[in-house]
C-alpha cells in the first residue's frame, strides 16, 4: 500500500490524536488556567519548537531551563503541540486527562508530534521554514453531566475544548479548533463525535461521556524568524553510493536469473530507512521496460533488503519472459524525507528544489510521483498530477520526497486501470443481500411484490440496495408503480476500493439465480464516449451490490428490460453539472428515454430517532427537486446518504431534459423496523419523480 495508514487529509485537520486517557475522579486538586508572562510564553515556545528540530535534525536538543523561569514544574491537564502550515494542519500529538508535569509532557508531545503522528509522515526539515507553532495547555477538565441538547449551553467557543467518550471510540478536539473553522457549540459537539469515529449527533445519547476543558495556547513560529539560519540535512547518500547499489542491483538479478548465489547485504554501501525504492528494467531495444516499487509515505523500509526484494521480483518477471541474460539497463531510485504540501486546489510547493526532490500525488485510490531534475516545481507537480489523472483537486494530497536516483526523470503511476471483463457479469451478492437459490428468490419476490399497484409512467426512481430483508419490499413497492421502459440506467455509489472511481459496466448480461438480465452494451459504450471520466470497467462492478440487488426485481416485473449499471466514487457539483449535461445528450438520441434509477441507502449507523431526523432534512432537498441543496445538505450535516452523488447526477439529468416536476414519497423505513434494535440504523427511501 502506498499510502497505508495515512489520515484524511481533509478530515485530519479537526483535531489530534490523544493518549488513551480519560479524566479520571481527581485525587489531588485539578490543575487550573495559570497566567503565564510573556518571557514564560515564549520559553516554552522556543522549548517546544527546539524539540521539533532537534528530531527532525537527528540531534540532541538544547531546551531552555523552564526551571528557572518558575514553569517546568507547574502541573497541567495535557499539553498538545501542533504544527500548521498557512492554517493547514501537519502534525499534533498530545497528552490529556491526568495531572501531569509541564516540561516533561511539553518534550513528550513535541517529540510525538514532529515523528509519530500516526495520520501523516514524520515533519521533514524542507517543511520547517515554512511551519507554525501552537502549544495548548490544557486545565480544569470536567465532565459534562447534563445530558441531550442541554449539552449545547455547557459548551462556550473560544473558551473549552472537548473530549467524548463512548466505549472504546474517543476523540479530543483543542479549544481552538471551533474558532478556526467558525463553528458553534452544537458544530463543535458534532465535529468531536465525527473525530471519535461516532455518528455526529452521538453526543446527544446517555451512553456518550463528554468532557469539557479550558487552555491557554502559545503560538509562534516554529524558526520565528531564523529561517535563513536553518540548514537541510545533507542526502542519505553520494551520487557514487547510488551508482554501487545500482551496479550490485543489476549484478544481482542476473545472478538470480541464472540460478547463481547473489549478493545478500553490500558492505560498501551504508543501509538505512527510506520511504521507498523503485527500479527499472530497460530490455534490449527501447520501449520495454518493467518497473517495480516499494514505497510508504509513514512506515520507513530497510534499503538494502528492500532493495533485494525487488531484485528477486524482477529476476522473476524476467526468467517467466525467457530473458536469462544480462543484456538489459537497469535504474534505480531510493526515495526518502517526504514532506507534506496541502492538496492540488493549494499547493504549498516553496521551498522544493527539484535538483534533489519529486512529489507525489494521492487521490483516494490513485497515485502518481514524478522527479524530474530538469523543470521547475510547478512543472513536475503537474506532470505527477496528470499521472494521477486528479479528478477532484481538493482530495489531491501533494507530498515532495528526496530522489536519489541514476536517472535525469524517474515516473510511477498507480492510477486503477478498466477492464472490460467477461461478457456475463456473474452474480456477486446472491446468497447474501438476496437469496441464491432460484426457488427462495422466487418465493421472496412474489413476498414483496405481493399487492395491486397500477404502474405509472415515470422519469427516474429512487430505491434502497441493503439486503432484501431489509430494504427489498420497499425497492419493490417502487419499482412495481412504474411503467418500465426498454431501458434503464441505473447510477449507485462506489461500495468497493475495487477499480476506477466512476465505471459503467461493460456486459452485455447480468447473470443471476434464474431470469437473467440483458445490458444495453452498445448503450454502455456510448456513454463512455461521451461522459469525460466515465470508463467501461468490469473491477468496479465485480463485487458491488448496489445495482445488482434491484436486478430480480427488474426481472420479474420486466423480464425484457435491458439494465446498463454504472457506479460512482465520489464527485463534487461541478463533475455532476458536466455528467448531466452529456449524459442528457447522449438521452435525448435514442428512440425512447430510459428510466433513470438511483440506487440509495440514506443515513447510516446513527440511532433510529437521529436517523430518521437526518433523512427527513435530506429528502426534504430531494422532493423540493433541490440538487444542488441537497450536496450542500448532506455535507454540511454529515449525513451519510450513499447515493446522494448519483442522485444529485440523475436531479440535474432530468432538469437538462425538462421532464421533471415532482418527486413522490413511496415509502420510508429503516433497519430498526426489520430488527428492533434502533441503537445504530441504516435509513430507507423510496420516491417516484415525475
Amino acid at each position: 500500500e502506498w499510502l497505508a495508514g495515512q489520515g484524511d487529509g481533509q478530515n485530519a485537520a479537526s483535531g489530534a490524536p490523544v493518549q488513551p486517557q480519560t479524566p479520571a475522579p481527581a485525587t489531588q486538586p485539578i490543575p487550573t488556567r495559570m497566567p503565564l508572562t510573556n518571557e514564560q510564553r515564549e520559553a516554552i515556545r522556543v522549548a517546544a519548537a527546539e524539540v521539533v528540530k532537534s528530531c527532525v535534525d537527528d540531534r540532541d536538543a538544547r531546551i531552555p531551563d523552564l526551571n528557572a523561569l518558575g514553569v517546568g514544574n507547574a502541573v497541567v491537564s495535557g499539553i498538545f503541540v501542533s504544527l500548521k502550515r498557512q492554517g493547514r494542519l501537519r502534525a499534533c500529538m498530545g497528552s490529556f486527562g491526568s495531572t501531569m508535569q509541564l516540561l516533561k509532557t511539553l518534550v513528550d508531545s513535541s517529540r510525538r508530534t514532529a515523528t509519530a503522528d500516526p495520520r501523516f509522515p514524520r515533519i521533514s526539515s524542507v517543511e520547517v521554514p515554512h511551519l507554525e507553532l501552537e502549544v495548548w495547555l490544557l486545565f480544569a477538565p470536567e465532565p459534562v453531566n447534563v445530558q441531550g441538547e442541554a449539552r449545547i449551553g455547557e459548551v462556550t467557543i473560544g473558551t473549552h475544548g472537548l473530549q467524548i467518550v463512548r466505549g472504546n471510540q474517543r476523540g479530543l478536539l483543542l479549544p481552538g479548533v471551533a474558532t478556526d473553522n467558525g463553528w458553534n457549540s452544537e458544530e463543535f459537539l458534532d465535529n468531536v463525535c465525527i473525530k471519535a469515529g461516532l455518528p455526529p449527533t452521538a453526543w446527544k445519547e446517555p451512553d456518550t461521556i463528554l468532557f469539557r476543558f479550558e487552555g491557554n495556547c502559545v503560538k509562534g513560529d516554529l524558526l520565528n524568524g531564523d529561517a535563513e539560519n536553518y540548514s537541510v540535512p545533507r542526502l542519505n547518500y553520494q551520487p557514487e553510493q547510488i551508482e554501487e547499489i545500482r551496479r550490485i542491483c543489476k549484478d544481482n538479478i542476473e545472478a538470480i536469473v541464472r540460478g547463481a548465489t547473489p549478493m545478500y547485504y553490500c558492505g560498501s554501501v551504508p543501509d538505512s530507512s527510506v520511504n521507498g525504492v523503485s527500479m527499472t528494467i530497460t530490455l534490449p531495444g527501447g520501449g520495454n521496460e518493467l518497473t517495480v516499487v516499494r514505497m510508504s509515505m509513514k512506515e520507513l523500509m530497510p534499503l538494502q533488503s528492500t532493495a533485494f526484494t525487488l531484485c528477486e521480483e524482477l529476476a522473476a518477471t524476467l526468467r517467466r519472459r525467457g530473458f536469462l541474460n544480462g543484456n538489459f539497463e537497469l535504474d534505480i531510485a531510493v526515495v526518502s524525507d517526504a514532506a507534506m504540501h496541502g492538496t492540488f486546489d493549494q499547493p504549498l510547493i516553496e521551498g522544493v528544489d527539484t535538483a534533489h526532490r519529486g512529489f507525489l500525488i494521492n487521490e483516494r485510490q490513485k497515485n502518481a510521483w514524478v522527479y524530474d531534475r530538469d523543470k521547475s516545481p510547478a512543472e513536475v507537480l503537474a506532470d505527477t498530477a496528470k499521472a494521477c489523472q486528479v479528478t477532484e483537486p481538493a482530495y489531491g494530497m501533494i507530498y515532495s520526497l528526496t530522489f536519489q536516483t541514476t536517472s535525469s526523470r524517474v515516473m510511477y503511476s498507480a492510477v486503477p486501470k478498466p477492464s472490460r471483463g467477461p461478457s456475463d457479469r456473474p452474480a456477486a451478492v446472491a446468497g447474501r443481500f438476496y437469496p441464491g437459490d432460484p426457488a427462495a428468490m422466487n418465493k421472496m419476490l412474489d413476498e414483496m411484490l405481493a399487492g395491486d399497484a397500477t404502474p405509472e409512467p415515470c422519469k427516474a426512481v429512487m430505491v434502497p440496495h441493503a439486503g432484501w430483508q431489509f430494504s427489498g419490499k420497499l425497492a419493490a413497492d417502487v419499482l412495481k408503480r412504474v411503467r418500465i421502459p426498454k431501458r434503464i440506467i441505473a447510477i449507485g455509489p462506489k461500495h468497493t476500493p475495487n477499480g476506477t472511481d466512476w465505471a459503467v459496466a461493460p456486459h452485455h448480461n447480468w447473470l443471476l439465480p434464474e431470469n437473467n438480465v440483458d445490458s444495453d452494451y452498445a448503450l454502455a459504450m456510448k456513454l463512455v464516449e461521451s461522459i469525460d471520466g466515465l470508463q467501461a470497467d468490469a473491477n468496479a462492478h465485480h463485487a458491488e451490490h448496489g445495482i445488482e440487488v434491484e436486478l430480480p426485481i427488474i426481472a420479474r416485473l420486466a423480464p425484457e428490460t435491458q439494465v446498463v449499471g454504472i457506479t460512482i466514487g465520489g464527485g463534487n457539483l461541478e463533475r455532476c453539472e458536466k455528467f448531466a449535461e452529456q449524459l442528457a445528450g447522449v438521452i435525448r438520441d435514442l428512440d425512447e428515454p430510459p428510466l433513470l434509477l438511483i440506487s440509495s441507502d440514506m443515513n447510516h449507523y446513527a440511532n433510529d430517532e437521529e436517523t430518521r431526523r437526518l433523512d427527513t432534512i435530506a429528502l426534504a432537498d430531494l422532493d423540493r427537486l433541490d440538487e444542488d441543496a441537497l450536496f450542500k445538505t448532506c455535507r454540511s450535516n454529515h449525513i451519510s446518504m450513499c447515493g446522494m452523488i448519483p442522485a444529485v447526477m440523475i436531479l440535474k439529468t432530468l432538469k437538462k431534459l425538462g421532464s421533471v416536476h415532482q418527486s413522490r414519497q413511496v415509502g420510508y423505513a429503516t433497519s430498526a423496523d426489520r430488527t428492533g434494535d434502533k441503537s445504530k440504523v441504516v435509513g430507507y427511501a423510496g420516491r417516484i419523480f415525475q
